[in-house]
């Protein structure tokens, strides 16, 4: 694969700006442990392991598969030194609950919360200082 080509549950990946990061799952995914490694490697090409904030959006009816929950899981508990802080969107109580469980699992690692509303996740993620982490 590519760098400049997305995985198929991914709809975008950018920069926000020199220290932030949003990517954004397209609607009505559900992500499998294959599509978790996908991401997760073009991820890191894609930044080059920089340490960044990441806005992530999980778009409307998009689904994640247990074992891809639990590889993420793993795989941003192990990488929490390129991790300054993370804001995940949500848009659904089953989308919550599931994110509130993994926030949970990676509170002590770095900074994270999750929203409904996009702009106060941005403000969330501004308000993050890069040094101090």
């Amino acid at each position: 694969m590519s760098e400049n080509t997305l995985p198929r549950v991914i709809e975008s990946v950018f920069y926000l700006d020199q220290h932030t990061i949003e990517l954004k799952y397209k609607a009505s995914v559900n992500v499998n442990l294959e599509d978790m490694r996908e991401i997760l490697n073009h991820l890191y090409a894609f930044t080059q392991n920089k340490r960044l904030k990441r806005l992530i959006i999980i778009s409307k009816d998009a689904q994640m598969a247990l074992p891809a929950r639990l590889l993420l899981q793993e795989e941003n508990k192990d990488r929490k030194n390129t991790i300054i802080a993370e804001a995940v969107l949500v848009t659904s109580l089953t989308q919550k609950m599931t994110t509130n469980f993994y926030l949970k699992f990676i509170k002590d690692s770095y900074p994270s919360k999750f929203f409904t509303d996009y702009n106060k996740a941005r403000e969330w993620l501004d308000a993050q200082n890069v040094t101090d982490y």
